[in-house]
């Protein structure tokens, strides 16, 4: 009996070190990915309820990875899961416009996005998605579908609009605590 107290008050104990890393930052600190120790990911119970199989998961989860490392609000996230759930469903493996667009945000090489490669390479694409976001004016304040419109130039510009809230969900499952706290 002695024994199973013990270890319940040393359990007790030690939750608040094990879970201090998802605090924000303290007063006057700037939160940045390495202080937030943001490391983007989900658990199996998490990845359930948002409905994605691992591979589409595992495209999301890059994609959420490619705005935190680059120091991005949630809401660029937000856009590109948006983006990748109208143009593919994060499956890279979809071929679209007879056979032009590539990838989980269906980039066209022969519209200067690159190579099929690159456009196949989720990590890539989605820097060259947040390249063109962040050159939208006042993207962060404007309409997901006038935001992801402004860089992907679709032939559907509203059908983004359908998919932000799910994509808020995908992002706030696959995104850690510290990370959500911090804005990012």
């Amino acid at each position: 009996m002695i024994a199973k107290r013990a270890l319940a008050v040393v359990g007790i104990a030690t939750l608040p070190l094990a879970t201090s890393a998802c605090k924000p930052p303290a007063a006057g600190e700037t939160a940045t990915p390495s202080s937030a120790i943001c490391k983007v990911g989900g658990t199996a119970n998490e990845i359930g309820k948002i409905g994605l199989n691992k591979k589409q998961t595992r495209n999301a989860v890059i994609v959420i990875r490619v705005a935190v490392e680059r120091d991005l609000p949630r809401r660029a996230a937000v856009i590109g899961i948006a983006t990748t759930l109208q143009e593919s469903y994060l499956d890279n493996g979809v071929v679209g416009d007879d056979g032009t667009a590539f990838g989980i945000f269906q980039q066209r090489p022969v519209s200067g996005w690159g190579t099929v490669e690159t456009a196949t390479t989720p990590e890539v694409a989605a820097g060259k998605f947040y390249d063109q976001l962040v050159k939208v004016k006042r993207w962060k304040k404007r309409p997901l579908t006038e935001a992801a419109q402004a860089v992907q130039r679709s032939a559907y510009p509203n059908a983004y609009a359908k998919h932000e809230d799910e994509a808020e969900q995908i992002v706030a499952k696959l995104t850690p605590r510290a990370c959500k706290e911090a804005g990012r």
